[in-house]
């Protein structure tokens, strides 16, 4: 059992961002899969099919440079005031790992310790298991003396919702200038499991729809529709309506150009430069559409307020 003392010196706070994770190499991609699987191993098939998406990207995922980025730029937002707060990174299904993370955390002593999950929407199908592998983490510690929160859902946070209209109005605006009319706007999240919700009420469609609702009461978007993106390969019913089934509506309702403004991420990663910006292009372009998407938030400074705010928020 590790032993934790409390430095008796400023209040120190320490922020764990926790996001899902990411191979940095192709040969990584077996293992990473593995991960995702709980040990299970994948069909060769399967390894093929998404190490031909990751070679399509560059041969890597830059979720871990962004998220480091992030963390970097929240941590100075944050030490702003009297507090001293350091943040961490911890994946969880690749590395640097959740325990990874905590670990470097509790070493240097925080009197809090904080960890915000990145998905702003809760979800038991996956927020759960972020929440699961960060308590594991803390297992082996000492932690009675310590105040700790796990920040679980924040899908309307007033300057989230902020960044995501930023960049929307951004991606408008260029489409106005380059004489597109009549824009389909599609807001999407990733799909998880129908079950989830159905048989076990999982309220990641209400949390899906609170974020709608604060973009949409400051953007008047005419043609909007609200779609699942990027369903996993295991043979279950996943949320619908997804985007290709989306597309296809528009297409037969004679719209030539949709807009993607994918609110269920808050950085580049595959399901971003792949789904989006490769796979649903070309389904688009098969049906007569041109297809843009809003760019991520990464390291927007509304978004790194967005953060702050939240951990802040947690604290009082």
């Amino acid at each position: 059992m590790n032993n934790l003392t409390v430095s008796p010196k400023k209040v120190k706070t320490a922020v764990v961002l926790l996001a899902h994770g990411a191979p940095l190499r192709i040969q990584d991609i077996p293992r990473y899969l593995k991960n995702i699987r709980g040990g299970t191993n994948s069909s060769l098939e399967v390894i093929r099919e998404v190490a031909g998406r990751y070679r399509q990207i560059g041969g890597r995922s830059p979720l871990l440079d962004i998220t480091t980025a992030q963390a970097e730029a929240l941590e100075q937002f944050l030490n702003q005031g009297e507090d001293e707060f350091k943040v961490y990174v911890g994946m969880r299904t690749w590395s640097p790992t959740i325990q990874d993370a905590v670990n470097q955390a509790l070493r240097d002593r925080p009197q809090r310790l904080v960890a915000l999950c990145l998905a702003p929407h809760y979800s038991r199908w996956s927020t759960e298991r972020y929440q699961q592998a960060f308590e594991e983490a803390l297992a082996g510690w000492k932690t009675k003396d310590l105040e700790i929160q796990f920040i679980t859902r924040w899908p309307n946070q007033p300057r989230l919702i902020d960044a995501f209209v930023e960049r929307y109005r951004a991606a408008a605006g260029d489409l106005k200038a380059k004489g597109k009319k009549n824009v389909h706007t599609i807001f999407t999240v990733h799909s998880i499991p129908a079950d989830s919700v159905a048989e076990y009420g999982d309220p990641y469609v209400e949390e899906y729809g609170k974020t709608l609702k604060g973009i949409l009461q400051q953007v008047d978007i005419p043609d909007w529709h609200q779609a699942y993106q990027s369903q996993g390969m295991i043979p279950v019913p996943w949320l619908a309506p997804s985007v290709e089934e989306t597309l296809d509506k528009i297409a037969d309702a004679g719209g030539k150009t949709v807009l993607i403004v994918p609110v269920g991420f808050v950085c580049d990663h595959i399901e971003i430069l792949y789904d989006i910006d490769i796979a649903f292009k070309q389904y688009a372009a098969e049906r007569g559409i041109e297809l843009y998407r809003t760019e991520s938030l990464n390291t927007s400074p509304l978004f790194t307020e967005a953060l702050a705010a939240v951990v802040w928020e947690h604290l009082v």
